[in-house]
């Protein structure tokens, strides 16, 4: 029917609302292919889904293909879960798809709809009753543990407090008001509104310790540490990314908070005065990078996941080193040159295996990067400096048609209309 037609290209999805009528429709329907209350029988594992496909597009460079998920994610959070929060984070989350894609009016309306994202009155206070409430159950139940000779503090069991949660496994419960905070808090940091971003989390971390909630604690902690280290205080970050390790082993948590771990603790290395800052800084990265070649040894399966953070690391540390010998104007040197060759040859291995994933916009950067490292040093003799260009021609071949791929690929395989472009061409030129 008209009122259940929806885009059927990747460039129609801009702008596109499902309306009330849409969603009235759609809740009352009690067809088997409609989405509905009806037909979602576990919200909070489809919201993991469009969560974790949000997320995975999004690192490909695909946001145009992130919509359908985005306008999924918003009805179910505000019509099946009626979670308000969820809507104002879906509009976060396309105005955050819009400014990548250049549509900056599109971009300022998702993000008026989204709201200020404020407690009103009435919520503030139902906030402080809540961390009362659970400051008065907490302290009773360390009395009565402690009158039973048992340790005080959180109201867990013993066997609960002493179980070790199993990283591969995610356990899901129903959404949390502050775990919507913590997203929103995200997409706030991810726009560059910091200030915004930091209030959020702190009113977050307050809930989630309120409710003793250790995956929370420890992604209010992570995302606090990358304030930080946005703000330059690297030692800082670096502390707080130890206590939100501390918190949590889920393996999605554990890979970020390695990853960013490793990159504050990279650059805390090169403030320190002396010729050693690069090499700490690089073994810095290179322990990281060990870290995850074992968790891939030993799970295979997850090359997807951790094939692009290894590449990431040393892409990182690459760029270090080329940085750095060109700013010592160093290139002669028989230590850098041996630095410079270790790191050409561990980008071709990245291009290689990102390769084998499929390429993508990480593949592009790797080639532009390895590209640099053919380019310098500058080979003294003209039948050396050919080879170099030569090889740095083919490389930014490869990059061209890799980065042509990725755009036929985040455009759609629709062809153009005769004597004109695909919607929104213009606008995403």
């Amino acid at each position: 029917e008209e009122v259940y037609r929806i885009p059927t290209i990747p460039e129609d999805w801009i702008g596109w609302e499902m309306g009330e009528a849409f969603c009235s429709r759609c809740m009352s329907s009690k067809e088997l292919d409609v989405l509905s209350p009806r037909t979602i029988g576990k919200p909070e594992l489809l919201v993991a889904y469009l969560e974790w496909a949000v997320g995975a597009l999004t690192r490909q460079g695909l946001q145009l293909q992130t919509l359908p998920f985005i306008r999924v994610y918003e009805f179910v959070g505000g019509h099946v879960m009626k979670n308000p929060g969820m809507v104002s984070l879906a509009k976060l989350w396309e105005g955050r798809v819009y400014a990548d894609l250049g549509l900056k009016e599109e971009a300022e309306k998702s993000r008026a709809a989204a709201g200020s994202l404020e407690l009103d009155p009435a919520q503030e206070r139902e906030f402080e009753q809540h961390i009362r409430q659970r400051e008065m159950l907490r302290t009773a139940t360390a009395a009565s543990q402690q009158n039973q000779g048992l340790d005080g503090g959180r109201t867990q069991s013993a066997a609960e407090r002493n179980a070790k949660p199993d990283p591969w496994i995610r356990i899901l419960r129903p959404v949390q008001e502050h775990e919507v905070w913590v997203r929103q808090a995200e997409a706030k940091y991810l726009e560059g509104d910091s200030k915004k971003a930091k209030q959020m989390l702190t009113r977050a971390l307050k809930y989630a310790k309120s409710n003793e909630d250790e995956l929370g604690e420890g992604q209010c902690l992570h995302l606090l540490s990358k304030l930080a280290g946005l703000e330059g205080h690297t030692s800082h970050a670096i502390q707080l990314e130890l206590e939100a390790q501390a918190y949590t082993n889920v393996f999605e948590f554990w890979c970020e908070s390695c990853t960013h771990l490793a990159d504050m603790m990279a650059q805390e290395a090169l403030t320190v005065f002396g010729g050693h800052s690069l090499d700490d800084a690089t073994s810095v990265l290179a322990s990281a990078d060990d870290t995850f070649g074992q968790v891939l040894k030993d799970k295979p399966n997850l090359a997807n996941d951790i094939t692009p953070l290894r590449a990431a690391l040393r892409m990182k540390a690459a760029a270090l080193t080329l940085s750095n010998s060109v700013r010592q104007n160093s290139m002669g040197s028989s230590l850098w040159q041996k630095a410079h060759a270790e790191h050409r040859a561990a980008m071709d291995g990245v291009c290689e295996e990102l390769s084998a994933l499929g390429g993508g916009q990480q593949l592009v950067q790797a080639l532009l990067l390895r590209c640099q490292m053919s380019e310098l040093p500058a080979a003294e003799d003209p039948a050396g400096r050919q080879t170099r260009l030569l090889e740095c021609l083919a490389l930014l071949d490869k990059a061209e048609e890799e980065a042509r791929k990725n755009c036929r690929v985040s455009r759609g395989a629709n062809p153009p209309p005769k004597g004109g472009c695909l919607a929104g061409d213009r606008d995403l030129a």
